[in-house]
């Protein structure tokens, strides 16, 4: 008698679109849960920055429809915190005109929709990032599927069903998804579209024949994910490089295909970082100022080196709180002096406030993400020797090396590990951790996981006592993974439950807790 996942296996085989299209709506139905406070028909207001400068853009300009009150501009010093009843909270003022300093992608993005739609109604943030969150989502369910089907066709369907569900509600999407502002917008957004960059890349990397629109694709996704969130520059570049380098590993033209792949790749890519720079000169009179220097806030804004231990260990360790009540984990604000070990001296200027649950222990899935990375940097280094083989192969008369590498695989692996620690640059120099900026890394690094357990299984495939361990391990880390998102999404950045749907939020407890 077949067992339950050979059935599975086979229904993914014969209708692949049907669960996948099941899964999908599943992770629909529960980030709609959590961005509505589990209302469902009404989410609760967050903020609307997106809205003010989509409206300003079908306007036809490029500041906020909505302009500064003449009392402040008629201070001497209009960023004096004594004026700060005056300001629009965190948008940048310059020339008399609120802007935006996150990448103007989600607005434009709205302003699209609205027009399109005819919609004259305000859109709060909430919306975008849950349309953001939600593409997220869809992107690395593609990948996955994808990866699955071509790179390990053995593998228990069970797998993908853990990838898709650590994918769509690892720590912090959840979390994000409980608040929904700009903030989030530029993160979400970001990983949204670097994610689908990664989609149409594989397909340039392992689907011959369509290799020039998938990287055109690919570029034009990456240099969206720029206009979102342009910090995730460094791994925007590596991702180019590698990618080029691979779709020509030991070919004999090899470096003709790999001009022709950056410029099919490159080219989006350069256009929209053109267009991005022209935007910060029209508005700030400069072509790499971004606006944040304009903010209005307080908050004494700063990056240096010498932040980026207490950020390595706020990121990886830092722990949450385990309670015997409902939902069990729970992030710390304002830790002080606990956040960091006794031995760990921050440097002068950090901050230690916003809430942040380490992925070391939020997101144990990810803890095979480390030996994807090990895994792609042997496998471009064996791959380097080989072509040197086969050049010296050539040039003496005979044959190149027996035996193929399989290049997709090496560049899955590679890029995953670049998302994640190339997206992550920057975050790490700040003055603080906050648990958002985790969505600069997650994505990838689950992936990386991901790639990490499949490669796991398939070694050990041919001996049963050895696959049923891995099964295992990689779901009792996938529910951790999963639950440990779901937690943290229910308090999320100011208790989204307990200030939009206490009632809701009491009925759980008294069911859930142990105590």
């Amino acid at each position: 008698m077949p067992s339950p996942d050979s059935k599975l296996a086979g229904l993914l085989g014969r209708n692949r679109w049907v669960p996948l299209a099941a899964a999908f709506a599943v992770i629909e139905l529960a980030y709609v849960f959590f961005v509505s406070a589990g209302r469902f028909t009404h989410w609760p207001a967050t903020l609307r920055f997106l809205d003010d400068q989509a409206e300003g853009f079908r306007a036809g300009h490029l500041h906020f429809a909505i302009e500064p009150a003449a009392a402040l501009l008629a201070k001497a010093n209009p960023f004096d915190p004594a004026w700060k009843s005056l300001w629009y909270w965190d948008a940048s003022l310059y020339n008399g005109h609120y802007y935006l300093y996150w990448g103007p992608v989600p607005a434009l993005l709205l302003a699209g929709f609205k027009t399109v739609f005819r919609v004259e109604a305000h859109v709060g943030d909430q919306y975008v990032v849950f349309a953001l969150a939600s593409l997220q989502a869809l992107a690395g369910l593609l990948l996955i599927d994808r990866v699955q089907r071509r790179l390990f066709p053995e593998l228990p369907a069970a797998f993908v069903v853990l990838a898709v569900a650590v994918f769509a509600f690892a720590n912090p999407t959840p979390y994000n998804l409980a608040r929904g502002a700009v903030y989030e917008a530029a993160i979400v957004g970001g990983h949204a579209f670097l994610i689908a960059g990664l989609v149409f890349a594989f397909e340039a990397l392992s689907a011959v024949g369509r290799q020039r629109s998938r990287l055109a694709l690919a570029g034009t996704c990456w240099v969206l994910a720029l206009g979102c969130r342009a910090s995730i520059a460094p791994a925007v570049a590596l991702l180019v490089a590698v990618t080029c380098w691979l779709v020509a590993p030991r070919d004999a033209g090899r470096w003709r295909l790999r001009a022709t792949a950056l410029r099919w790749l490159g080219t989006p890519i350069a256009a929209g970082v053109t267009l991005l720079l022209a935007y910060n000169k029209l508005r700030f009179d400069s072509w790499l100022d971004f606006g944040r220097h304009y903010q209005l806030t307080w908050i004494a804004f700063g990056s240096s080196p010498a932040y980026l231990a207490a950020n390595v260990w706020s990121y990886a360790f830092r722990p949450g709180a385990l309670r015997c009540a409902f939902p069990y984990l729970f992030a710390i604000p304002d830790m002080g002096a606990r956040a960091l070990p006794g031995w760990l001296y921050p440097a002068r200027g950090y901050i230690v406030y916003e809430p942040v649950v380490g992925w070391l222990l939020a997101i144990p899935w990810a803890w095979l993400a480390p030996a994807t990375a090990l895994f792609a940097a042997r496998r471009l280094v064996l791959l380097r020797r080989r072509a040197g083989d086969a050049r010296s192969a050539a040039v003496a008369g005979g044959a190149a090396p027996a035996g193929s590498l399989d290049v997709s695989l090496t560049w899955l692996a590679a890029a995953t590990a670049i998302a994640a620690a190339g997206c992550f640059l920057v975050p790490l120099t700040l003055f603080w951790a906050t648990m958002r900026f985790l969505g600069d890394a997650t994505p990838a690094l689950t992936l990386a996981g991901t790639i990490g357990w499949w490669l796991w299984h398939s070694r050990v495939r041919e001996r049963r006592s050895s696959r049923r361990l891995v099964t295992a391990a990689a779901v009792v880390l996938a529910l951790a993974t999963v639950g440990a998102g779901a937690a943290l999404g229910f308090a999320g950045q100011y208790g989204q439950f307990r200030q939009h749907n206490p009632a809701l939020l009491d009925r759980l407890e008294k069911a859930l807790s142990f105590c």
